[in-house]
Order: structure tokens, then sequence, then C-alpha cells
């Protein structure tokens, strides 16, 4: 990945793991966090149960696949957020915070954030603008607020990346066997002003980026620096099918645990435009295609339903309407979970059982990349767009 920085410094490729001045810079800010969640609790009180489940969630827009992994500490709450914005540009704004603490107080704290957050991000696409933005809206949320962010403009046109950090743990790249942190520039958290600067890298086909929350590995005993090479030996070869937020996830925790802290992963995928043999792209390239195909392509959706839920019949039946208008063009095979009952074995892929944690959900699992939807969608239209899929349109 090529770097520049708006102060017109030197053009590098480089990325590196955090040590000197980056790790006591990290050792810092983690030292201020947990300065910051014991400050609220006077008396001891035994801690929550973690939950034993994380949740997935993925999202597609046209030409990126996002994939988010969390695990709030305290119930359904958590004092991580993350957010992804369509800028109607063709660039996309990314981001992922941290308010200190958990439970109720941290996320009411965090969504209020988020909301500052899309609003920066609708009034400004230039990243470093967006933490000014939210620098000036964090006294007014809470004096004493601490919170970390990291903010990304993508453009999957140019195919770059644009990140401005408040303190945040450095992006992780992945490209085939190698992995590292892209070298940027890390300013202060959120609410301490300073100035907020840019970074701008160009991303190499198949690159894939992961944005995360120091819940992810920071474990009480081990240092920070452990936790980073934890992170960098289980991403080495996350790329194609098995790069994604849940199977970094599932990595990390197999060598170090399950996090004591709110905990997020968020997976970032450019996919690139395919040239024909005859060089065209995009548009052009599967029209040509289109135009001369002969036998329809093979899709596998998976449905995880809830026969008692109202949702999971409408999903259903939004389902197999997708697969009817799509016949022209695609062969579509529906499998049906229910997931009141345990599934048998070779129902499930690799890594499922910890993806899915809600019903109604749609899983596209093939075509690779697999792509998830949570919660069902209210038409045939809605649905095929968040799984990529071609429909016929209906005759008036």
């Amino acid at each position: 990945m090529r770097k520049s920085t708006t102060e017109h410094g030197p053009r590098t490729h480089e990325t590196c793991h955090p040590g000197g001045i980056e790790a006591t810079l990290w050792a810092n800010i983690l030292a201020i966090r947990c300065d910051h969640r014991q400050r609220p609790t006077e008396s001891a009180a035994p801690a929550p149960d973690v939950p034993g489940r994380w949740r997935v969630h993925t999202i597609s827009l046209p030409r990126i696949l996002v994939e988010v992994c969390w695990r709030p500490m305290e119930g359904d709450e958590a004092g991580d957020f993350h957010d992804l914005v369509d800028l109607r540009t063709g660039r996309v704004g990314v981001a992922i915070g941290d308010v200190a603490g958990f439970g109720a107080a941290a996320a009411e704290r965090a969504e209020e954030l988020r909301w500052a957050l899309r609003r920066a991000f609708r009034a400004s696409e230039q990243p470093e603008r967006v933490l000014e933005l939210l620098d000036e809206r964090v006294d007014t949320i809470d004096p004493d607020l601490f919170a970390t962010l990291a903010c990304a403009i993508v453009d999957p046109a140019a195919e770059t990346i644009e990140i401005a950090n408040a303190g945040h743990p450095p992006i992780l790249s992945v490209a085939g066997s190698e992995a590292g942190f892209l070298n940027g520039l890390t300013d202060p958290p959120l609410g301490i002003g300073g100035r907020r600067r840019v970074v701008s890298y160009q991303q190499q086909p198949g690159t894939m980026l992961f944005f995360y929350t120091d819940g992810l590995i920071e474990r009480r005993g081990t240092s920070i620096e452990t936790g980073f090479e934890v992170l960098l030996e289980s991403a080495r070869g996350l790329n194609g099918t098995s790069g994604s937020a849940a199977q970094l996830t599932k990595r990390v925790t197999s060598r170090i645990g399950q996090p004591a802290d709110d905990a997020t992963v968020v997976s970032l995928r450019v996919i690139p435009l395919r040239p024909s043999r005859d060089g065209a792209t995009g548009a052009a390239s599967a029209a040509a295609a289109a135009d001369g195909a002969t036998a329809r392509r093979a899709v596998t959706l998976r449905v995880y339903l809830d026969p008692s839920d109202l949702r999971s019949a409408r999903t259903e039946a939004v389902v197999r309407e997708v697969a009817r208008r799509a016949a022209p063009t695609l062969e579509v095979e529906i499998e049906v979970v229910d997931v009141t009952r345990p599934a048998p074995e070779a129902a499930t892929g690799e890594g499922d059982e910890a993806m899915v944690v809600a019903a109604p959900t749609v899983m596209r699992v093939t075509p690779t990349p697999r792509v998830q939807v949570v919660g069902g969608a209210r038409s045939a239209d809605e649905l095929a767009r968040a799984l990529d899929l071609p429909l016929e349109e209906e005759p008036l």
C-alpha cells in the first residue's frame, strides 16, 4: 500500500508493527482508559457475565463488502460503536470508535457520538475535518468523555483510503500471507484537541482492511505488545473467502481467550473490477457476459428462520420471490435452517455457528465471498441488492 500524508511527506510502501514511541503511546492511552473504567465504580462488584456469542452483520455496497463482528461485555449495550456511510459520491465513510467504560452509560455516549459522526460525514468527506467536528461536539456530550476513533474515507473507483486517527489502534492491512499495521499518524483521542492529520493509501487488489477496538487484543496480565503480535499472526493468510471480521475474531480468541471488555472488529474489502478477455470492465463486461451466456449461474441461499416469528415467514416468502425473479439468469438453491433446532453439522459451513445469531438471517453461501443479511428484507429488490444478485424487472 502506498502512503502519502497531507503534509506532503515522502511516499513510502510501509506497514509496520507498533513499537517504540507508538507502543509507549498505546500503553499510555490504555492506562488512561483503565482509569476511566474504574472511576465511576466506587464499590467493588462482581464483573458481569461476558456473553458467550459474538454478533455478526454483513453490509454490501457497490464494490465494497463490510462485515462487523462485535461482543458487548454487559448485556446488549456497549461503548464500542461503528458506522458505514454512503456519501453519494461513490465514496464511503467508515469509522470505529470506543468510549471508555461499558454498559448503559458508555452505550449512551457511544450512540450520541455515532449520530454526531454521521452528521459530520454529511458535512465533510475529509476524515480530519470529521474528527475536528467531533472534537467540538464532545464537550456538549460529556466534558469527561474519553473516546478514541479511527475514521476513513474509501474510494472504490480510485482504490484509495484516507485515514485520520484519534488515539485508536492502528488499522490492520492483510494482503495474501502478509499482514501489517498501516504506518500512519496517531493523534490524541477525541476531546483532547490538537491538530488532526490524514494519511492517504493506495490499495492493492485483494487487500483486506481490519478496524478493531482494543477489547479484541487487550487481556489482563498481558502486554499490549503481545496483543498486537497475536493479531498479526492471526491475520496472516486471511483473504478471499476467509477474510472476514468473524474469522479474524475466531483466530484471535482461540489464542488469547475471550475479551473482558466490549470488543468490535470491522473488515472491509474493495471488490476489484474484473476485466473480460477483451479488456472491458464493470458494466460493459457484465453486459457482454450476459449476452453470450448459455448457462445459468448457480447460487445457494441459506435462510435461518424461527417458525414462531412472523418476520421469518415474511423473509422466506421474499427469498423465494428473489429465486423466482432471478431464474432467467441464476439457478438458485434455497436451504432453510430452523434456528430453534440443533442443525446437523453438514448443514452449516465453517464458522457459521458463530456468525448467525438472529432470525431471520439470509446468507448467500455461493458464490463467494459470503454475504449475510440480518433481520430479513422488505422486498425482493431490497434483498437482491443486499445479496448482490441480479433480478428481472417485473412487467408493468
